[in-house]
């Protein structure tokens, strides 16, 4: 309850710190799947994220198979766009979650960082509000790698870094633990793709292991 009104408070003393206009990529996408969305005999688990999230989805889903029926929410935008829980309600409203599996970080640039903490801690509000029973997991940002150089970081981990700690701020008393993915790439150069952003089958299917791993240990049947 505490951690819901500082959220509150939060919004509320610093709207100024939100975007009042969204600051667009060229091309703006979305891609929403529900799988055995006709079904409630398991457990359903949203993924909320970017073309990371993506990538590693499908093998996610297997490893869930039986256990949990997988939604994703994939999307370019950053949670500092004044739309983005717009978007994300089309889910909420529809389905209960047992368990949400979030990141935000690789998108967005143009906004400043206290613009993405507040769009954070505007977002974990509302599924506080429209899906208080999930179990959130927060998902650390993974690291950008120079595309002529994969051995070596691009400068915009730095921004990954930073934004990586105020989200860990914000999820300290309201997420029930952290995935981090960027500590489970780091030094994996050989995942990443050649495009410095994405990842190859090995490294998809390296997170796909650990986020089903973080997922299963909330699922209400393994209480």
């Amino acid at each position: 309850m505490k951690s819901i009104c500082f959220l509150i408070a939060l919004c509320s003393l610093c709207p100024f710190l939100f975007a009042d206009e969204p600051i667009r990529e060229r091309i703006e996408w979305i891609d929403i799947w529900v799988t055995d969305a006709d079904k409630e005999d398991l457990p359903k688990v949203l993924f909320v994220g970017d073309s990371i999230t993506r990538g590693y989805f499908g093998a996610v889903e297997k490893q869930l198979a039986g256990k949990a029926s997988c939604a994703r929410l994939t999307t370019s935008k950053c949670v500092s766009d004044p739309t983005f829980n717009d978007d994300l309600q089309l889910l909420l409203k529809q389905y209960k979650f047992s368990v949400i599996h979030f990141n935000n970080g690789l998108h967005g640039w143009g906004y400043t960082e206290e613009q993405y903490r507040d769009g954070i801690a505007k977002t974990v509000l509302s599924i506080k509000q429209h899906a208080g029973d999930a179990k959130l997991i927060w998902t650390t940002t993974t690291p950008l790698r120079k595309k002529d150089d994969l051995q070596a970081f691009a400068d915009d981990t730095s921004r990954v870094k930073v934004r990586n700690a105020l989200a860990a701020e914000i999820m300290k008393d309201n997420a029930s633990t952290t995935d981090d993915l960027f500590q489970l790439v780091e030094t994996h150069a050989e995942w990443q793709s050649t495009d410095g952003v994405h990842f190859n089958a090995m490294g998809n299917e390296a997170m796909a292991k650990q986020v089903a791993e973080s997922v299963l240990g909330h699922l209400p049947s393994a209480k």
